[in-house]
């Protein structure tokens, strides 16, 4: 398989983010911080890091955009998808609010009460970090301090694009299917722990919950992708 490796950056802003917002760009960037823009699966920047620290995975929303996820429900929906796709990627989540959380009460029907209830959710059942900055120059600020203490921009990770397709060995194939069932760190741990697809789908509920990270939902999860009969057309 086949990659386009960016030369080191300290922070991939999301397209999306960045065809919203092409300010924040140009203010990282006139305060020395290396951007790249491409389309992020999850999340809106990525803040690389160098050595033992974590990468930080980062949802920014408005004050606004807030209380309308909340209103929809798809705050939950987006913290499910943000802390599995931190977990598999060892990235650490966060999410931003931007803005007077009062004004909410101010100019909307919104009670302060229901919305420190959707944060204390999100910190508490999901373990997500929320950080609340003023405005839109605040969090420019913030991620220009943060981007500089993960380390130096020439040790930090690089960010891989997948561009081109090859016919995949066996080994990626054995490797494509484990992903598909638990997320390319667990792949490799359950991988390394049973050898082989056949021993995986062999394995029973406990032998699962042997491997680190591999808890009681997702072995569940897994057997019974292995051992349900398939009832389509």
């Amino acid at each position: 398989m086949s990659f386009k490796l960016l030369v080191p950056v300290d922070i991939v802003m999301d397209s999306r983010e960045f065809s919203k917002n092409p300010d924040v760009k140009n203010m990282l960037e006139k305060n020395g911080i290396k951007v790249a823009v491409t389309k992020l699966e999850i999340g809106d920047y990525l803040l690389l890091a160098s050595g033992k620290a974590k990468s930080i995975l980062i949802e920014r929303k408005s004050i606004m955009d807030l209380a309308q996820s909340i209103r929809d429900r798809r705050l939950w929906d987006q913290a499910k998808l943000l802390i599995n796709h931190c977990d598999e990627n060892g990235y650490q989540p966060l999410i931003i609010v931007e803005g007077d959380i009062s004004l909410l009460r101010k100019y909307s029907n919104w009670s302060i009460q229901s919305i420190l209830r959707a944060i204390d959710t999100v910190i508490l059942d999901f373990k997500i970090p929320v950080l609340n900055t003023p405005d839109k120059e605040s969090t420019v600020q913030w991620l220009i301090v943060k981007a500089r203490s993960l380390g130096e921009t020439s040790e930090k990770r690089i960010y891989r694009l997948r561009v081109e397709k090859k016919p995949l060995s066996i080994h990626d194939r054995i490797l494509y299917v484990a992903e598909s069932l638990s997320g390319p760190i667990l792949a490799r741990r359950l991988l390394k722990k049973f050898k082989t697809l056949r021993n995986i789908a062999n394995a029973s509920i406990f032998e699962l919950t042997s491997v680190e990270g591999v808890g009681e939902a997702r072995a569940r999860e897994i057997y019974e992708i292995f051992n349900t009969e398939w009832c389509g057309d």
